[in-house]
């Protein structure tokens, strides 16, 4: 088995994710190269600098903007919104491959319409199809259809509930989006055939077994991080995956075929899992000095131990935390500096301000900043304020 130093693993990770920018990539080529390297991203609807998917593909590619995700999304629809993790926006080639993961969701709707008192939707299902059919690309402020009622919480009208069962199904693709509304229209409307099948070497979705599905399923989600180890963790949340049994026959399984590789990082009890995708970007030159900003839910931070186990830095998300609790505050970023975690910071809400003011600036315990970094750090603040079309108002790092 291998043997890596922590900083060769870190080294590894911002390597094989473009964060240290030693491949070129930008514009939607090269949204369109990472997102054909990491697959999935999660998906959050909050905007305080930006939303979580598009600082994602911003500290990876440039010349990045927001229209390049949309676009990818929604005219080009080589990207599809859907159900993996959590919400999240992935390869539609992949459509196809996830209609297990859309049967083992759908129980969790099924689920959520009878706590709201919706279960009523159910029987709406091909009026509402029928509807978008004749209609194509609706929103939930288009249709009202079955009786509007107050439930616990969530939408008050059963056609929205339909919807979005529908979408959850894979009846209804997300065919466009205005900011928070979505319009959905009919899959194979959207999305061509061959990203209605399972792929090469696989059939087709009624011919998929559990099994390969769950290897590719196992082996992908490895290919989103980079490196993971098989402890229970936010990266290996949801469907299939999050199963302890489930997920080590795969891992052994891949292992046998020569698809992942078993490694050891030094100081660290538990061994990991990588792609050999992860070897291909290790031929690209050293990069030079950078500086990032992350998002919080980016993907080399979905299992937060293993995080602080290989960078030392320990990171909790304090969004949903009462404010008297949160250690830092409501939204911070942290900030990577070759190769490692030297600082945080909140900003104050920028289509609010009008501007990217830094609210707090945190440096991490024992880092002395130089020159070097101050400036790469500065250097990264101008460019993310391109990013949100902004100017940028600093205090003294």
């Amino acid at each position: 088995m291998k043997s890596y130093s922590k900083e060769e693993a870190r080294r590894m990770l911002c390597r094989y994710h473009n964060l240290d920018g030693a491949e070129d990539l930008r514009g939607k080529d090269g949204a369109a190269e990472i997102m054909a390297r990491i697959h999935s991203i999660q998906y959050d609807p909050l905007c305080v600098v930006a939303r979580n998917a598009d600082l994602v593909l911003q500290a990876r590619v440039r010349s990045y903007t927001e229209e390049v995700l949309s676009g990818l999304l929604y005219a080009d629809h080589t990207l599809v919104d859907g159900y993996d993790k959590e919400m999240c926006i992935y390869e539609a080639r992949d459509f196809g491959r996830f209609s297990f993961v859309r049967e083992e969701h759908e129980k969790q709707v099924v689920a959520t319409l009878r706590y709201r008192n919706q279960l009523d939707a159910l029987e709406i299902l091909d009026d509402v199809k029928d509807f978008v059919t004749k209609h194509g690309r609706t929103g939930t402020k288009d249709i009202t259809i079955g009786e509007a009622r107050e439930g616990r919480w969530g939408h008050r009208k059963l056609s929205s509930a339909a919807l979005d069962y529908l979408f959850s199904t894979g009846v209804l693709t997300v065919a466009d989006k205005k900011g928070t509304q979505k319009y959905f229209d009919l899959t194979e409307r959207v999305l061509g055939p061959e990203c209605l099948s399972c792929g090469p070497g696989m059939t087709d979705v009624d011919g998929m077994t559990i099994e390969a599905f769950c290897e590719w399923y196992v082996e992908r989600r490895i290919q989103s991080v980079g490196l993971l180890w098989n402890k229970r963790g936010g990266a290996w949340q949801g469907h299939f995956v999050s199963d302890s049994e489930i997920r080590s026959s795969a891992l052994q399984a891949l292992e046998e075929q020569g698809r992942i590789e078993k490694i050891q990082v030094e100081g660290i009890k538990e061994p990991f899992y990588l792609s050999k995708s992860l070897y291909d970007c290790m031929n690209q030159p050293s990069a030079g000095s950078y500086a990032r900003f992350i998002a919080p839910l980016d993907n080399i931070m979905w299992d937060r131990d293993m995080l602080e186990a290989l960078f030392g830095f320990e990171y909790r998300w304090e969004v949903y935390m009462p404010a008297a609790k949160r250690r830092y505050g409501y939204y911070v970023l942290p900030v990577l500096y070759n190769g490692n975690f030297v600082a945080r910071f909140e900003p104050e809400p920028v289509r609010k301000a009008g501007e990217l003011v830094i609210k707090n600036w945190w440096w991490e315990k024992g880092v002395t900043p130089d020159d070097e970094m101050r400036g790469q750090i500065m250097t990264e603040l101008e460019r993310f304020a391109e990013f949100l079309h902004v100017e940028a108002v600093c205090p003294k790092l």
